[in-house]
């Protein structure tokens, strides 16, 4: 994917088994994109500088792991590189660290509390950098050096470094997995406290008396593999702890191609973009008070705006935001929930709304939307739509809304915003929105 940088505007099984099949392979990438390609032909306004890879239509769409895949891309390709997982078994430094860590591994079989478990699988600095090391010197290997500009680069995940060098931009998303699953570990093995802990934090499963048992379960499972490598049980033990709390959010209704979207995507095709106002309408979404309320009433009045705004001919699709956030863990996703209730209360058709269930916040409302419209085709050259409530739209289009997203994203998801009336507002999205941030293990 080449990217316009002007635009970017900024810097087996669930643990791991080698996928070796080609088909299966492509079929996770071509999926994985969650924003990473277009689709195909379905715009045919102007797009961004942009030139996603292609994979053979032939395969089914079909995420293997989304909570690993999407929020350790990396880890997950390496694991399922035939030719990438060779070179770095056949990497002294990296196989000694291997059996550093499967001895780690071993010693936490012993363990009586879940901190023990986590204190001899957290990756320390001097790993991290031996890695990086290790990685830099690999990347001048041919296996390397092009699977850093054939999967790394198009795959828009690491849109943020795109302008550095492959080896530095390599390095770069190892110390990003690394880190992110340093921080699975402290949050949910730890109980540390994580940047919103209202709606982020560790439930009650820490405190039980067989979490520990249960961890202890899933790590002699993995010490049954062959030859693991060497981020293996670590990244095993993450997502262990995320199973255990069950945060699973990032993977939920994944592939959404197949699945709440399928009626949508299919007629993107039989739109004409050149004639529309705005390509869509984004809502965004609000939790209820309570986990008994499927949707609260200020996200029915968000819905009741973009209804009218879509019978209005102003776009001609909407797209709903938000995931199981308010209250915590609650069994209720905002977007689906606003999607039922814009069928179920305007008539509006299924093949007209796009669900993007994962958002926690204001900021990924804009994130993930970005990315779904840049994944399907759907034209980014001309302002969408957004609608919500009265003070929430002024608060978007502001500063402070801009200044929260540098400072937790590291870009803004927005090239431009301007509000038109107290609900309404229009927005360009930001390519830089592609970037999978290991940091937020609910929603990458």
């Amino acid at each position: 994917m080449k990217l316009n940088r002007a635009e970017v505007g900024g810097s087996s099984g669930w643990f791991g088994q080698p996928f070796v099949d080609s088909a299966i392979r492509l079929a996770l990438l071509s999926v994985l994109a969650l924003a990473f390609a277009h689709g195909g032909a379905v715009a045919k306004g102007p797009q961004p500088a942009l030139e996603p890879t292609h994979f053979d239509s032939r395969y089914r769409l079909e995420l293997l792991h989304p909570v690993q895949d999407k929020n350790f891309y990396l880890l997950s390709l390496l694991q399922r590189e035939r030719a990438l997982r060779l070179a770095i078994q056949q990497d002294d430094t990296l196989q000694r660290l291997a059996g550093e860590r499967r001895s780690a591994q071993k010693k936490a079989l012993a363990c009586s509390d879940v901190a023990c478990v986590v204190g001899l699988h957290r990756l320390d600095p001097s790993t991290v950098q031996a890695v990086s090391g290790r990685l830099r010197q690999l990347s001048q290997k041919p296996a390397f050096a092009a699977f850093v500009r054939r999967m790394l680069r198009p795959s828009g995940a690491f849109v943020r470094y795109d302008a550095l060098p492959d080896a530095e931009l390599l390095i770069a998303a190892w110390s990003d997995a690394a880190g992110g699953i340093n921080r699975i570990l402290s949050v949910y093995g730890l109980g540390e406290e994580p940047r919103y802990g209202d709606i982020d934090r560790a439930g009650p499963a820490l405190r039980r008396q067989d979490a520990v048992d249960s961890l202890k379960s899933r790590l002699a499972v993995l010490d049954r593999e062959a030859d693991p490598l060497f981020f293996e049980p670590a990244l095993g033990l993450a997502m262990a702890l995320l199973e255990l709390h069950q945060r699973d959010e990032a993977g939920r209704y994944e592939p959404l191609e197949l699945g709440e979207n399928r009626a949508a995507v299919a007629e993107l095709k039989r739109i004409d973009w050149i004639r529309q106002p705005h390509p869509f309408i984004l809502v965004l979404g609000a939790g209820a008070a309570d986990a008994a309320t499927a949707l609260s009433p200020v996200g029915a009045q968000r819905a009741d705006v973009a209804a009218r705004l879509f019978k209005l001919g102003r776009a001609p699709m909407i797209i709903v935001s938000g995931g199981h956030v308010h209250p915590m863990q609650t069994p209720f996703c905002e977007a689906i929930e606003m999607k039922r209730y814009l069928m179920r209360a305007h008539g509006i058709a299924a093949e007209r709304i796009l669900v993007e269930p994962h958002a926690r916040h204001t900021t990924t409302n804009f994130r993930n939307a970005a990315r779904l419209v840049f994944r399907l085709g759907i034209p980014t050259n001309r302002p969408a739509l957004v609608t919500s409530s009265a003070g929430h739209v002024a608060y978007a289009a502001g500063e402070v809304f801009r200044a929260r997203s540098m400072n937790e994203l590291g870009y803004s998801p927005v090239r431009s915003i301007r509000q038109l009336s107290p609900t309404e507002a229009e927005f360009t999205p930001s390519v830089a929105s592609l970037f999978f941030d290991a940091r937020d293990p609910l929603d990458p």
